[in-house]
Order: C-alpha cells, then structure tokens, then sequence
C-alpha cells in the first residue's frame, strides 16, 4: 500500500481582503526538501499559516499525510513541525520551559537529542527568549523544531540572523537526520545560498500563483548561457529553449533547455564559442518573471 504524501493541495484557495492565494494543485514526496520561492507579498508566510492552521482556506483541499484538519488535527500536530518568522509569544519563556511544553507535543521528543542541538547552536537554556539576540531566537526555534523529530518540518526564512557558523550547523543537522528519518522539508526564503545549500526542488510562488515543483539540479543543468559565432543567425522564436538574446558585446543567447537548443544549433552550422551555466539568482528571476506572465 503507497503511503499517504506528505502535504497534498488540491484547488486550495485562500482569499484575504484583495489578496487571493491559489488555486494551488501540488503533492509533495517524502524525504525532499522544497525552496518555496517568491517575492515579498506573494502569498509564502500565508501559506505556510494554512499549513499550520494558523490561518483557514477559503476553498479546496489540505492533507497531511492524508489527515485533515477538519477530522484529524491532533494526529497533524504531532507529525508536523513550524519555525516562523518571528516566533511570537515566547517572550517570558526560556528554552528550558518551551522545550517541557512543546516536547510533551511529540512522542519522538528527545530530551538527549534536544541538549545536543542547543549545545551545538551556543544558546543559553535559562535565558528567556524575549533577552535573546536576533539569531539565538532563531536557533532556539529551529531546536525546538528539529527536535520533534516530525516528518514534515516548516521553516519560514530559517537562516535570517544566522552566522555563517551556524548557517553551516543547521546544514550538518537536517543531512545527519536525513540518515536517520524521511523528514519532507518546506522552507520559504529570499536566500540564493538557502537554495543552493538545502532545495531538492522548488516552488515558485508569485501574486498567489504556485508553480512546480521543478528538480534545481534538473533546472541548473537546462539553463545556460551561450555565445555565437558571427555567421548570420536565426530570429529567436527559431532557436528551441531560446529566451533571450543579446548582441552586446557579442552575439549571445540564454536557453532554458540546453540539449535541444545546442542540437539546433550544430545541426544549423552555427558554433558556440562559449558557454556558461546561469547563476542561481538570474535563473530564478527568470522563472518568476515568466510565470507573471
């Protein structure tokens, strides 16, 4: 019997004032971890509220492993884990307090496991959250969280305040708890490095349209850019996976799909002088600004 995804929406809408996020069709795989990707007020922080049930859809349909919150939300609570930004309401607590009220949340808490990663992060346990720096509020909240040892873990800007030690730290975590648990990952950032360093896949999230999800390492692969010889060269909309060209300082093409447009190429005689993988952030700009379209 195939077990339940993860997360599965199916025409998941939610509506806030003029704001409309979705409808969203997606099913996620266990074991990946998914960049959720989009510029500010496209609807990351909404949606990760709904998966939470912070917030209420307006329509359509949210599984958790094949619970819903309507019926089941106790059994989703302890199978999912949330690290927002900020977390709110902690202020009077220390690390200590929060870790006896969330821990009795999960039955894969463990106390040891806990001690580990606070001491791996440097965070006081007896300081209370509110005296706390920007960047040990978030490694107390990614503590908690990785601690539950939940299978589906939430993470809301995860790196913002962190040094690159630290950075470096949470990496080592979530590969180390791979070897050990399939743990699906949603993480919503502005960060080029998050992606590289964390995203199996990617989620594009503009105006309250998703796309995807796209394989980044499928996608770093397609996407290239390619400089020409000077022989007299087709228009554009010829050239398969061409999606823009320039002739300055010399003739040279960005293509989404670099099999089929280097195949066009050398079967049409025109040669490629020069190739070069596009950066992350370019590809990705490119991405959003095609699905506003």
């Amino acid at each position: 019997m195939t077990s339940p995804s993860p997360l599965r929406l199916e025409r998941f809408v939610k509506q806030r004032d003029d704001f409309r996020l979705g409808p969203i069709d997606v099913v996620l795989e266990p074991g990946l971890t998914y960049a959720l990707v989009g510029p500010n007020g496209s609807g990351k922080t909404t949606l990760l509220k709904c998966l939470m049930n912070l917030m209420k859809p307006t329509s359509g349909k949210l599984e958790i492993f094949g619970h819903t919150y309507e019926r089941e939300e106790q059994a989703i609570m302890t199978q999912v884990a949330f690290v927002p930004d900020p977390l709110d309401g902690c202020e009077p607590f220390t690390l200590w307090q929060m870790r006896d009220f969330i821990g009795s949340w999960y039955a894969s808490w463990d106390d040891d496991d806990f001690a580990r990663r606070a001491a791996s992060f440097r965070i006081p346990l007896d300081k209370r959250y509110g005296k706390m720096s920007q960047g040990e509020r978030k490694k107390a909240a990614l503590t908690l969280a990785l601690s539950t040892h939940a299978p589906l873990l939430l993470l809301d800007e995860p790196t913002n305040g962190l040094d690159i030690a630290s950075r470096n730290r949470l990496k080592q975590m979530l590969v180390e708890d791979a070897e050990i648990m399939e743990r699906t990952v949603v993480l919503s950032t502005h960060s080029v490095e998050d992606i590289r360093q964390f995203a199996d896949c990617i989620l594009l999230l503009r105006n309250g349209a998703l796309e995807g999800p796209y394989e980044k390492d499928a996608l770093v692969a397609s996407w290239s850019r390619l400089w020409l010889s000077r022989e007299p060269l087709p228009s554009l909309a010829d050239i398969p996976g061409a999606v823009d060209w320039s002739e300055v300082p010399f003739p040279q093409l960005v293509t989404c799909d670099r099999t089929t447009t280097l195949a066009f190429l050398s079967e049409n005689g025109i040669q490629v002088t020069k190739e070069q993988p596009l950066p992350l952030d370019e590809l990705l700009d490119r991405l959003l600004e095609k699905s506003a379209r």
